[in-house]
Formats: structure tokens, sequence, C-alpha cells
């Protein structure tokens, strides 16, 4: 019997020991590889690089970094965006996979399948394990500098009752301009707990919860100034009056550093406000603060994730952490769709308004070039650069123009504008897939009036794809080197920045910055970017101009993230306006709407936009909870 319970114990032990020995290499092989994969020129490397030289290398041969976008069975990508964005780039169909590990190493790896998805690929990033809270630092490498935004929100509710702030918050939630006018002249609401209620909302859902970083400055003395209109109690106010408005951090102000998102210039405080703060604050207005964008307007690496900054850190999209931001303006829709101000404006040379107000779901317009001025605003292409407004409502959008164009015209904008109109749907991107939100935007816009006319192609023009990177190349050097001389920055020439940057490669350059040592390359002349810009405006308002004359269109409509119009238009100059157009019911990625028209047409463009949004009423505001 003792013999028996030896061999039985003897042959249990035996067993674990092998079973033990087994899983513990089938553990160390499953997991070696994922500590020792190489990265390659598609990766985003997040964590320090063991070799720092490698940064300082010109990295003008690696590969554009291709976000998918799918919709239905086609498949668009957006590259680079969105400072510049490339036509072809719209156009191909590869897939990639973006993938952030627990080290925080971003993995970008080629997917063999042409199957399409239905949503933006997730870019999606593993939690701490313990919470960040108010008082603790923040841990992750992409979300920097808390402390820069909150002091001074900390500082200025210190003042305020944040239970009678919190109970008046829901007024505030998807109000538009007028309402929040009509709230403080019935005393259901002040300048003074508007401006507190947005500082609450950005301390609570920007820099802490989900942790979008989308704020980049706060004014210190926002809830003061509000106080002081409070008390002057102004008649016949004008339409911006007590609003509180972010600023994309590109545009100058001479209390607030502008930094276009770059450590170099991160405590610069120009000398004075750009062109249109100044309207803004003329017509009442109260500057807020600045948002998070895509370092130098995407125009740093071309492996730079939309969003992401040295300055601040990676933001993130409000509707989901697995979907992208978008554009440069991304921090900009953000503020905008989640309520951290009234009303945000920011900049486009192509793409940076339009796509970010997509994918964020809200409205954005950007006007045509040269009726809105971009003086004091850090340049990709001063001859391209425009600023515009997002915004939660189209008459929002209106209202914020007028001020911005010095536009004294105040009519109402017209839920009929749309009668009697032609309007040609683009069927070069999602406008292909009779999806349930397309087949509603036409029904909507045919309930508003419109006659839809489908199969409205643009031709694809490669050349201008391949000219306007060039272009924007030679113009970024040239424009930004003055600008900064002019201005008395603290980095005087685009060559001492990727001089700076590489002094601390991880923070300053994690990216890289091969597209900042391909613009310093550029030996184009001044006549010679002049003669070649001529040329491709020239090529784009006449396939634009075509297309509305021979079809007799007031307006070319563009469903979807991707389409060759919104290359094309602001190019051209023509001017562009997205409005929301519902969500996708599996991942809830925001779907939108862009109208263009004849340049020029800006008030005309908003009316339609207007009657559409009327009948549609698709926009939702975001859950700003852990997601």
């Amino acid at each position: 019997m003792k013999r028996r319970i030896i061999i039985i114990c003897t042959t249990v032990i035996t067993t674990f020991s092998v079973t033990g020995t087994y899983l513990y290499l089938t553990s160390q092989q499953t997991s070696a590889p994922e500590r020792t994969a190489s990265i390659s020129k598609k990766d985003f490397p997040t964590s320090k690089p063991k070799n720092s030289n490698q940064h300082d290398k010109d990295k003008s041969n690696k590969e554009n970094f291709k976000l998918e976008t799918g919709f239905g069975n086609k498949t668009l990508e957006v590259g680079r965006l969105t400072g510049k964005v490339s036509q072809e780039s719209v156009n191909q169909n590869k897939n990639f996979e973006i993938k952030l590990t627990n080290d925080k190493t971003a993995e970008a790896k080629k997917k063999g399948s042409s199957k399409p998805k239905n949503n933006i690929i997730p870019r999606k990033v593993t939690p701490n394990k313990q919470e960040p809270t108010e008082e603790a630092p923040i841990q992750d490498i992409n979300f920097y500098d808390k402390e820069r935004v909150m002091n001074p929100i900390d500082a200025q509710l210190e003042s305020l009752d944040i239970a009678a702030l919190e109970e008046k918050e829901h007024l505030v939630i998807g109000a538009d301009i007028a309402k929040l006018q009509n709230l403080i002249t019935t005393n259901q609401l002040s300048y003074k707990e508007l401006a507190g209620i947005y500082l609450n909302r950005i301390k609570k859902h920007d820099q802490n919860g989900i942790m979008l970083n989308a704020i980049t400055e706060i004014n210190p003395t926002i809830i003061a100034e509000a106080e002081q209109l409070d008390n002057q109690n102004e008649p016949n106010k004008p339409a911006l009056y007590g609003m509180p408005v972010v600023l994309k951090d590109n545009i100058g102000t001479i209390t607030l550093p502008t930094s276009a998102g770059t450590v170099a210039l991160k405590d610069w405080v120009m000398e004075k406000d750009a062109a249109i703060v100044d309207k803004l604050k003329t017509n009442g207005a109260l500057i807020l603060g600045k948002t998070n964008m895509s370092e130098w307007a995407a125009a740093m690496d071309d492996g730079l994730p939309n969003g992401y900054s040295g300055k601040k850190g990676l933001s993130k999209n409000p509707y989901s952490s697995e979907l992208d931001p978008l554009g440069s303006s991304s921090g900009s829709a953000t503020a905008a769709t989640c309520d951290f101000a009234a009303i945000a404006i920011g900049t486009e040379t192509n793409g940076s308004i339009i796509l970010p107000a997509g994918a964020q779901s809200v409205v954005g317009f950007k006007p045509s070039q040269g009726l809105v001025s971009n003086e004091g605003i850090i340049p990709l292409s001063s001859r391209f650069d425009t600023p515009g407004p997002l915004t939660r409502t189209v008459t929002d959008a209106y209202l914020t123009t007028n001020v911005l164009m010095d536009e004294a015209n105040q009519t109402p904008l017209s839920k009929d504008a749309l009668k009697n109109k032609r309007i040609g749907l683009l069927s070069d991107d999602e406008s292909n897939e009779e999806t349930a939100i397309l087949k509603k935007i036409k029904q909507d816009l045919r309930t508003a009036g419109a006659t839809v006319i489908e199969g409205i192609t643009l031709e694809e023009l490669e050349q201008v794809d391949a000219d306007y990177i060039t272009l924007l190349n030679a113009d970024f050097k040239r424009d930004l080197n003055q600008f900064l001389q002019i201005n008395r920055s603290p980095m005087s020439t685009l060559e001492s920045i990727i001089a700076f940057n590489k002094t601390n490669p991880t923070r300053n350059m994690k990216f890289g910055q091969s597209e900042l040592v391909a613009s310093q390359n550029s030996t184009m002349t001044k006549q010679e970017a002049d003669n070649v810009a001529n040329e491709l405006i020239h090529i784009t308002q006449n396939e634009l101009d075509s297309v509305l004359q021979n079809e007799r269109l007031d307006a070319i409509v563009s469903a979807g993230v991707g389409g060759s119009v919104k290359f094309l238009a602001p190019i051209a100059g023509n001017p562009e306006l997205t409005i929301p157009a519902g969500y996708d019911t599996e991942s809830n990625q925001p779907k939108s709407l862009t109208f263009v028209s004849k340049r020029n047409t800006d008030i005309a463009l908003l009316n339609m936009g207007y009657a559409y949004e009327q009948i549609s009423k698709n926009r939702k505001s975001p859950i700003l909870t852990n997601q």
C-alpha cells in the first residue's frame, strides 16, 4: 500500500513538472517576438530609440504613412493629414493596422487582405494599470505638461461654485450661440458661468477622465474678462459678445504662447494678435485658449500621427479611442464637438479644417481663398493657408465667418436655400456605396428641394499632386523663415529649428523630421514657386469650374472622408463646408457631407448647408466617458 502511494505521488509530481516546463517554454516562444520585433519604416517609434542619431538622418526616402478609411466596399486613404494632403493618397487601396503595444511602440503592419473595413483602423492605446489622478503627474509619454493647462484652470475655478456650474452644465452642452446668448439675456446663465463651465469641462474630460488632450493653453484671466462683460450690460451686443473661443496653436496671440505644436516655440508669445484675433476681440469674443494640432500643420514628418505635437502629445477622437481625429486642426474640432468652448478656429492648407470636422461630427467651414486674412498665423504656405471656424451648427459657422471676413451682413440663413438647386453627388468615394447614411443624405437633399445629380466625377490629376507637395516644401521654408524673423521669434530659421530638435530627439522629433529637412533642402526660387502655383491653381480651377458649369451645378457634395474635390478645392480656392451626416451603427464613426461651390459664393454655400442641416438634423454630441 505504501509503495502504491509512493508511485502515485511520483507520477503526479512528474506530470506537473513536465506540464509546467512545457507551458513555460511555450510562453517564452510566444512572447519573444513581441519583445524583439524590429520596427519598419512605417512604424511609429514612441519609446526612446536605442540610437538617437537615427533621427538625425534625412528620411526623405521614407514611404508615406497611409491611414486606411473604409466605406462599404470602397477603401480610401488619407496620407500625412492634413497640412499636406495628396490626391493619390485618397484613391489607393492599401490596408494598414495601427497598434500601440504595452511599451507604447507603435507598429504599422501592412495587411495582406484586401477586405474593406467599415471604420478607421484603430490607434488603440493600452491604458495604464493605475488611472492618473489630478494630483499625480501624467505618465503617458503621449500626454505632456498637464500642469500647463491645469494650473490656470484650477486658479480660476477656485473663485467659482463648481456644484452650481455643474448644475447648469446641461444647458450648455450642444447649445449654439443664439441659445447661449438667450440663456444669458434671461439670467439663467452669466458669461462668467459660461466660461467656468467650459474650463471645468476641459478639466474633467480633456486633462482628466478620457484625457482627450485637445487643449494646449488656457487664458489665465478669462473668468475676470467674462465677469467684466457681465457688469457692463452692453446693449445691442454683437453676435459673438462674451463667447469663449479657442484657437489653433498656430494662430498668434499677444498674451498666450503660439507654437504650431513645437517644443522649440512652446513658450513664444508674439508681440501682437493675428488679424482674425483682433476681429474676434473687437466683436466681444473672449479668447479661452489654444488647441492641439498636428505639429507644423503635418509638415513635420510623414510618419507623424494626426493630432500629435511635441508640445502637448497625442490628441484623441472623442467618439471613440479607436477612431482617428484626423487633420492638423483636430484639437479645434475636439474642442467644438465636446463643448470646451462656444467656437473653435482652425486653419486649412489642404483638408485641415474639413477632415477633422467630418471625423469628429462638427461643422467645418473653409472660406474662399483670400476672404479671411492669415496675417499673424504661423504659415505652411501663405498663398493657400486659410483660417475658418469649427462649430456645432452652420449658423454658428456663419456668424463667426461674418466676423472673420468683416462682413456686416447678418441676414439670417434660409432653410429654403436648397429649393430648385442642382447638387452634384461626387462618385469617387463613399458616394459609390448605397449605405443607409447615403440614402438619407440623398433623401434629405431632395426633401429640402434640391435636384440631386448622381455620378459626378473629377479627373485625377497626378501631376498636380506631385507638384503641389514640392511647392509646399518650398513655400514652407521661405514663408516660415520670413515669419519667424519679422515676428522676432526665438528661433529665426527653419534650419535652427531642425538643429534644436536634434538636441532631444525623443521629445522634439519623436516621429522624425523628414518633411522639415525636405523643406530646408528645397532649392526652388520664389519665381519658380509662383509659376508652379499659378499653374496648379489654373488647372484645379478649370477642373472644378468645368464640372460646375457643364452640369449646371450650384454645388458639388462629397460623402465621407476622402474625395478628390477635397484635395482640389483648397488649391483652387473654392469654399468648403462640412456638416455631420450620421454615424456608423457598429463603430459610432461620424460620417459627414461636404459642400463645395464656386469661388466667392461663401454665403450662398452656408445657406445651402444650413438648409440641409435643418432637414437632416444629424449631429449628436459625444459621450465623454472611458471607452
